[in-house]
């Protein structure tokens, strides 16, 4: 199974290459003149409207047409608020390798994070988890730990520096 995370941002000519690829079931190396076959399931995402990338001339219609075997249309993170603590559970225990040590979210945590708008969808949540889990104390993480809208915090790096004893920049 191949994932291709953002289907709708590949160049045109790569587009060309992939469908080749996919109708004849083979690859060509780069060096060699001679096909592998290749057997291969594809998973592809994108959070673009799709008809309108093949309009404007930035995604093959063909492709599309290839690709588009069994659609499957989720919503936004934002749009899912009841799925929000499930899925930030499922994240903190990605990142804490120990469970004896895994940081819970108090209500205030929670709060935070449903009532965010969620732009960056997951990826964004998951930032946020881990930035949340190196300012936490205690195996809790509270609401001052949920950074996530610059605004609101006036300075992000200020709040930061306030936890800077726990604090690690990677």
């Amino acid at each position: 199974t191949l994932l291709l995370d953002e289907i709708s941002e590949m160049p045109m000519a790569l587009q060309a290459k992939l469908l080749r690829a996919l109708q004849e079931k083979a690859v060509t190396p780069i060096g060699s003149q001679t096909d592998i076959p290749v057997d291969v399931r594809v998973v592809a995402t994108t959070n673009r409207n799709m008809a309108e990338e093949i309009h404007s001339g930035n995604f093959r219609e063909d492709l599309y047409y290839r690709l588009n075997v069994f659609p499957l249309n989720t919503l936004a993170l934002a749009a899912r608020i009841d799925d929000i603590v499930p899925v930030a559970t499922f994240l903190l225990e990605r990142h804490v390798k120990d469970a004896v040590n895994m940081p819970w979210l108090d209500q205030g945590a929670i709060k935070s994070l449903r009532g965010y708008g969620w732009p960056g969808n997951v990826r964004e949540l998951e930032n946020v988890l881990q930035r949340a889990i190196v300012l936490s104390e205690n195996n809790i993480i509270d609401e001052g730990n949920i950074m996530i809208d610059l605004n609101k915090h006036k300075n992000l790096y200020q709040n930061f520096n306030e936890h800077n004893e726990k604090a690690a920049v990677i």
